[in-house]
């Protein structure tokens, strides 16, 4: 691969490692805008497009990521049992890809005989034998594709794969502050989150719900991403990313441990105190996610 590809790699989510394909993690039904059959037809339409274009695209739709286990699974919806379990190896979930690179799918480190086996996208070998300006071209291309395919079968308007995502994001962090932070109930429990991290030494900007929910993350994510390397301009041209971003740091274990030791430890504290507040707020911030979702055919 060459090596303006290989090191992009590692500043998108995977799911925009291949210009065609759908990594992306599927939510609650909708007939109109979800699904393996939505992600199918998005993918035939992308490959039908570029082929006219005069590329060669392979319709892939990855199988659903999965949680790495039924206690990373339950964290998720505010299970104290089992967000206690995750807290304790994996903290936010920052740092501990590095640290567990085998078990939590590092992308930047060859899997061993332990790794679970993956889909292989075959657009990853189509891109990989591409020179530098035909890679250009090629997420240009792709880019068009996509924004056509998704706006066809889901009548949402975005430039690319990276955008669609971004979108999505966004529409989520939007609409989780306008229901959420406005909750009588949240609003009392975060508040009390808040004053008992406080009382621990730990800095609060915010006790509105959603801030409080993304304090710990957002911490340890400002820490790791000086790390890494600025993104070149053209390359994040044609990853569709922003200027300015950075590549996901290639750390070693032992490099990310005491980064990882120090999260665990917040992740913790954050759960002793919040415990109340999350089995009340996950549940209702992934019915959102599922929602919006479903609108952007993820």
């Amino acid at each position: 691969m060459p090596k303006f590809i290989r090191a992009a790699c590692a500043a998108v989510p995977l799911a925009l490692l291949s210009a065609c394909g759908s990594a992306a993690t599927p939510t609650a039904a909708s007939p109109a805008a979800t699904g393996p059959e939505t992600k199918r037809k998005i993918e035939n339409i992308i490959a039908d497009c570029m082929k006219g274009r005069g590329f060669q695209c392979v319709p892939f739709v990855a199988p659903p990521p999965q949680p790495t286990s039924e206690t990373a699974g339950k964290a998720l919806t505010g299970d104290y049992p089992a967000m206690l379990a995750h807290r304790q190896k994996q903290g936010y979930g920052v740092f501990a890809i590095y640290v567990y690179p085998q078990e939590l799918g590092n992308p930047m480190v060859e899997p061993d005989e332990t790794a679970k086996p993956k889909a292989v996208n075959p657009n990853n070998k189509i891109i990989a034998s591409l020179s530098k300006s035909q890679y250009a071209a090629y997420r240009t291309a792709e880019d068009r594709c996509y924004a056509d395919a998704v706006k066809q079968v889901t009548g949402k308007r975005i430039k690319g794969r990276f955008d669609r995502f971004e979108q999505a994001g966004e529409t989520v962090r939007r609409t989780a502050e306008q229901e959420l932070d406005g909750d009588a109930e949240l609003v009392e429990l975060a508040a009390a989150t808040a004053s008992c991290l406080k009382a621990k030494g730990y800095s609060v900007p915010s006790t509105k719900p959603t801030a409080v929910a993304s304090r710990g993350r957002e911490r340890f994510e400002a820490v790791k991403r000086p790390m890494g390397e600025k993104i070149p301009d053209d390359v994040a041209k044609g990853l569709g990313t922003k200027k300015g971003e950075r590549y996901e740091p290639n750390l070693t274990a032992e490099q990310a441990r005491p980064y990882l030791d120090r999260e665990v430890k917040d992740a913790l504290d954050d759960l002793a105190c919040g415990k109340d507040f999350y089995a009340a707020f996950l549940p209702a911030e992934r019915e959102i996610e599922q929602r919006v979702h479903q609108d952007f055919g993820l």
